[in-house]
């Protein structure tokens, strides 16, 4: 065997080994950074083997998009025989494999099949829609015990309900009444968030089985195995919530006097790489309406699914869910903070909660989703963004725009769970009609009692910058009604004024017809757009 054909095979050897480690349910194999190309390997059939095992690792999740695209470089070169990379080619080369890789996904395997089959079946018989306490024990591999969990699991597959709940009970070694206590209990689920886990705390069995075990009725294996899982879930949440605390003290470390320093205010969330993320507004953070979605080729999908609070569980989803957002290859989200906005804080501003690894993606900031700024790209190992450089001191912004980056992955484009804005700023909405009476901006007298409403949440926020905007339809002219807008922005910040202490200051905007919501096409639609907007942005 010449020296050639030797760093070939020992090259695929090392592959194969990785990919059949990838493939290994629930491990993480160590991937290195790069994986350097053998410098006597010529340009021979050989590199289009390589390209197909740079393929199957993109598809398998042991290397990433960026990765990928680097390899593709060097197996140019050796093409080329030089240091210079046909950029053509190799976009060329991204397009074929996205596409295989898309076919590939979309077919699934004879195993794929029966296993869904088969879990499908043990749900029915258990009587549950997802992944139980039940399922996890007996199907996950442990150390021991596998080839009795293959045996029982065999035998449940070959029963009917009742012959499958004594085969559960005898396995568990534990009575029907205990099993029927288990059916409803979850499998171990990542925690997602402070709350939750602050929640566990407090309740780390559900009452049903706390009460069994404390009637003396339980056997043995039932106690041995509830201590097992609160001793779990202790554990899990108080990993959880020592993070959480240290996510806390960095923000405010980084922002001394922030709203909420001190109190139990905000809420920390875990992302899909296991980072933790403090924000002091808590679930009012996160983007909450989809403007838009242009879904790109090939298309994204599950737009809505970057929505509201990162609630995607810790699993796969080759053929996507809607929990997520597929950007699409090229394709572009636009996003809407309805009742916050993004406000720059010191450290970072947003953070996209992406699930797998961080896709190449460009992303803008607008404060009326017409005028837009681009503030840099998302890649590599992080998710956070510092709008610090774009800004103003006070100002806010409240669409942003994702933008993928041609980057080739199981599903095209970069998945987006949630948008959160990390300082954030509370944005309160109140329908002219209900302060005004058409074409005034005197205050009516009953509008009193909605803006006391206001009031009361402006204080939780001991003090701000408080930033008040009148808008109208476009009914009328448009010099009158951005005079209009104005004014009765001013009345409302006057009573404001005389509600609130003197730890806030005020800023009035009047945009007349200039920044609708809705399209001035309907009655219904023009009444939506007549509003007072009063954003909060908590300060130190």
């Amino acid at each position: 065997m010449n020296t050639k054909s030797f760093s070939v095979l020992a090259f695929f050897g090392f592959f194969f080994v990785l990919l059949s480690c990838k493939n290994e349910k629930n491990k993480n194999p160590l991937v290195p950074d790069t994986i350097e190309i053998p410098e006597n390997m010529e340009a021979t059939d050989d590199v289009e083997d390589l390209q197909k095992t740079y393929e199957e690792l993109l598809k398998t999740g042991a290397i990433d998009a960026e990765q990928f695209e680097r390899y593709m470089e060097n197996i140019q070169k050796m093409k080329n025989g030089s240091g210079e990379s046909d950029s053509d080619f190799r976009k060329n080369q991204l397009n074929k494999y996205t596409q295989k890789i898309q076919e590939k996904n979309s077919q699934k395997s004879e195993a794929q099949l029966e296993a869904e089959e088969k879990t499908a079946k043990l749900r029915k018989l258990l009587g549950t829609t997802d992944n139980s306490f039940i399922e996890e024990n007996i199907t996950r591999y442990s150390i021991w015990g596998n080839r009795e969990k293959k045996e029982t699991l065999q035998q449940i597959y070959d029963a009917t309900k009742e012959e499958a709940n004594t085969i559960i009970a005898n396995y568990f070694e534990i009575s029907q009444k205990e099993l029927d206590l288990l059916r409803p209990l979850p499998a171990k689920q990542k925690i997602k968030t402070e709350t939750e886990a602050r929640t566990i705390t407090k309740q780390l069995l559900p009452q049903p089985i706390e009460n069994y075990l404390k009637s003396g009725q339980a056997s043995s294996k039932f106690k041995a195995m509830m201590t097992s899982r609160r001793n779990d879930m202790l554990i899990f949440s108080g990993d959880v919530i020592k993070a959480s605390e240290a996510a806390r003290k960095d923000f405010y470390k980084k922002n001394p006097g922030w709203f909420g320093e001190g109190a139990a205010t905000g809420n920390t969330y875990r992302d899909s790489r296991d980072k933790f993320i403090y924000l002091p507004l808590g679930d009012l953070s996160f983007a909450d309406r989809l403007v838009k979605h242009d879904l790109g080729d090939p298309a994204g999908s599950n737009s809505n699914g970057a929505l509201g609070i990162p609630d995607m569980d810790e699993k796969d989803f080759p053929d996507g869910d809607p929990k997520i957002c597929n950007i699409g290859i090229n394709g572009q989200v636009t996003l809407e903070f309805t009742n916050n906005a993004i406000a720059d804080v010191n450290g970072p501003d947003l953070y996209i909660f992406e699930m797998g690894a961080i896709e190449p993606t460009n992303l803008e900031i607008s404060k009326d989703g017409k005028v837009w700024i681009n503030v840099g790209q998302i890649k590599g190992g992080t998710a956070m963004v510092d709008i610090a450089e774009f800004t103003k001191k006070g100002e806010t912004f409240t669409y942003v725009r994702l933008t993928d980056l041609d980057t080739p992955s199981q599903l095209p484009g970069a998945d987006v769970d949630a948008v959160a804005a990390i300082g954030g700023a509370i944005r309160l909405n109140l329908d002219s009609s209900v302060l005004f009476d058409t074409g005034k901006f005197q205050l009516k007298e009953s509008a009193s009692n909605e803006l006391k409403k206001l009031v009361a949440a402006i204080e939780e926020f001991p003090k701000g910058h408080i930033i008040i905007e009148g808008h109208t339809d476009n009914v009328g002219n448009p010099l009158s009604n951005k005079t209009l807008s104005e004014n009765r922005a001013k009345e409302v910040s006057n009573f404001l004024k005389s509600q609130l202490s003197n730890s806030y200051n005020f800023e009035v905007k009047g945009f007349g017809e200039n920044q609708p919501i809705a399209p001035n096409d309907t009655p219904k639609n023009k009444q939506k757009n007549r509003r007072v907007e009063i954003l909060v942005v908590p300060s130190k």
